[in-house]
């Protein structure tokens, strides 16, 4: 597992920890211990997390159980024919404005501006509401 240091400094082995503690009883209001395992009340494992993982992919998980062959089926396949569907008619075009004229993006706004470094710039706003940054 991963090694993690503290806030006061000490490095701390996750993988150690989780294996030291396996059999103690987890705190929470099931009956597990920290491993997974189902326990009675003095801590016996009646259950163990194996059986519960595949009693779990038994149902979640299409295919966990089934073998399946890679070999390829002996049955013959069989020709399909296939019918073209009609092709479309192209719709019909319409009608366009010769000039097609977009508004014109102006200048609506130039502020002089100055960073934290000291270099200063112009921050420009344009009617599109785009904004851009010019070096002064």
């Amino acid at each position: 597992m991963k090694t993690v240091k503290t806030a006061r400094g000490r490095t701390l082995d996750m993988g150690a920890l989780a294996a030291k503690n396996e059999e103690t009883r987890a705190v929470s209001n099931l009956n597990m211990n920290a491993r997974g395992d189902i326990i009675d009340s003095r801590g016996k494992v009646e259950i163990p997390r194996e059986k519960i993982q595949k009693e779990f992919y038994k149902d979640n998980v299409p295919g966990a159980k089934e073998d399946i062959s890679i070999k390829e089926e002996e049955t013959p396949v069989e020709k399909k024919t296939t019918v073209e569907p009609p092709k479309p008619k192209p719709a019909p075009k319409k009608a366009q404005p010769k000039e097609t004229q977009q508004p014109a993006v102006t200048e609506v706004s130039r502020t002089a501006r100055t960073r934290d470094d000291g270099t200063q710039y112009f921050e420009v706003e344009y009617s599109d509401g785009s904004m851009e940054d010019i070096n002064a």
